[in-house]
């Protein structure tokens, strides 16, 4: 191509810079060099536009490419989003279901969780029992066919577009439906499914709560069942309150008991072995069983304890327990009391003073004893008409407070007391000292009032 030809091109051309590879087929296009007349130039202009179009073509299919592959990253961010979302929200779910043994309030609020994320604008929940499907919001509430489908075929159920039924499944059992509604907006597949994870969880939490429900129940009846039933006094009024613990299925090592011997003497005890569980409770069993046979023996109540002591190293266990034993003789009343480890008595006198029978007391049953260790005994002639108060340590202690402070409420619960009666006195102190509040132990309190 001549330099002229080539001149007269980039004249077209303006700045467009063209590689050698192009100029080769443009001269290709004119048979080498080509004449400067204006059909060669034409020609050329022809070969020039071809590859101009061709790599036009090409950085369309560039552009189409690239913008498909931006809309494909952010399709996948977009999912990457939705499901972190998800999983965020259904993480919440977890945590609310596993944060109550309650059950009414722990599905409570996995369905306030359900409408604060606006994934349904109602739930409704039910709940399944033995008597059938049941809304804790509403008893009276009677369950719709799409309600007891979603039970019987234990797989979410429509009605409509604006409505789904899930049901809570955990194994093969079916415990509750949860029915989300959204009035104005439609439930998805992808909707269902995930209407299926948030039952999926909360059914967990459920069957956690049913399974505590009915352990906490078994156990407080075997611990009530274990402790006697106080026989009527002529000369001494009796009155025992136990309150199981609000938190854990607690089987506890608590107990109370009075026993009257043939001379007359009532001996009052109240224990408490440490920990919790079956073990606790078999141990609690035979520790007041050993010390109800040893007061009936006669054995006073530092000897007593001394005994029960021995039986309880004896025992196959690494538990212990705390005791405090008394005995009122109701023709003289007088008071004998021993105590290993225990909170002290509590005396109410007739005049309406309130103190503890604090004094020496012997280690914690069942530890090891160094030789020359004795268990004290005491004595007080009581005065007409006072009380004395055994109680466990479930009573005074919380973990907002120390001991001493809890101490001080009991004593302070007692002086503001109005009442006369044993039972109306004891209901008292464990509305002041126990309240509406939750306890992680078990209480017992054994009053005695002697009137001389």
């Amino acid at each position: 191509m001549s330099d002229d030809l080539r001149a007269r091109l980039r004249g077209l051309l303006g700045d467009r810079e063209l590689s050698d590879e192009v100029w080769r087929r443009v001269s290709a296009a004119l048979g080498g060099d080509g004449a400067d007349t204006d059909a060669a130039a034409g020609a050329a202009l022809r070969a020039l536009a071809d590859v101009v179009s061709e790599r036009d073509q090409d950085l369309r299919w560039h552009q189409s490419e690239l913008e498909q592959t931006n809309a494909g990253l952010l399709a996948l961010h977009a999912e990457i989003d939705r499901q972190r979302q998800r999983t965020s929200f259904l993480d919440e779910v977890s945590r609310a279901s596993a944060t109550s043994l309650d059950r009414v309030h722990m599905l409570d609020e996995v369905a306030a969780l359900v409408t604060a994320n606006g994934f349904a604008d109602h739930v409704t929940v039910w709940t399944v029992s033995e008597g059938g499907l049941s809304c804790p919001a509403d008893p009276d509430r009677e369950s719709d066919e799409t309600t007891r489908s979603a039970v019987r075929t234990r797989e979410p159920v429509r009605e409509g577009p604006h409505r789904v039924s899930v049901p809570l499944t955990a194994g093969p059992h079916t415990l509750g439906v949860f029915d989300l509604h959204r009035p104005t907006g439609e439930f998805t597949e992808d909707d269902v499914a995930l209407a299926g994870g948030i039952a999926n969880r909360a059914a967990v939490g459920l069957r956690n709560a049913n399974e505590y429900e009915r352990e906490h129940e078994l156990a407080e009846r075997l611990q009530r069942a274990m402790l006697p039933t106080l026989a009527p006094l002529q000369d001494l009024g009796l009155v025992a309150r136990y309150r199981s613990a609000t938190r854990g299925v607690h089987v506890g090592g608590d107990w109370y008991d009075a026993v009257t011997r043939p001379d007359g003497t009532v001996v009052l005890s109240v224990g408490d072995v440490t920990g919790h569980g079956v073990d606790a409770a078999v141990v609690m069993g035979q520790l007041q069983n050993a010390l109800r046979a040893y007061a009936l023996e006669g054995h006073g109540p530092a000897q007593s304890l001394r005994l029960v002591h021995e039986l309880l190293r004896g025992l196959d266990t690494p538990l212990f327990a705390t005791a405090v034993a008394a005995e009122v003789e109701p023709a003289t009343g007088l008071l004998r009391w021993a105590s290993a480890g225990h909170p002290p008595p509590l005396l109410q006198e007739s005049g309406g003073g309130v103190s503890y029978l604090d004094a020496e007391h012997a280690p914690m049953l069942g530890i090891h004893l160094p030789a020359g260790v004795t268990f004290p005994e005491h004595e007080r002639k009581l005065t007409p008409g006072s009380s004395i108060a055994l109680f466990t340590d479930g009573l005074i202690e919380r973990r907002t407070s120390d001991l001493d402070a809890g101490l001080s409420r009991l004593v302070e619960a007692f002086r503001s007391c109005e009442a006369t009666g044993l039972d109306a006195r004891a209901e008292h102190v464990l509305r002041v000292m126990l309240g509406a509040t939750e306890h992680d132990d078990d209480v017992c309190l054994l009053l005695c009032h002697w009137d001389g």
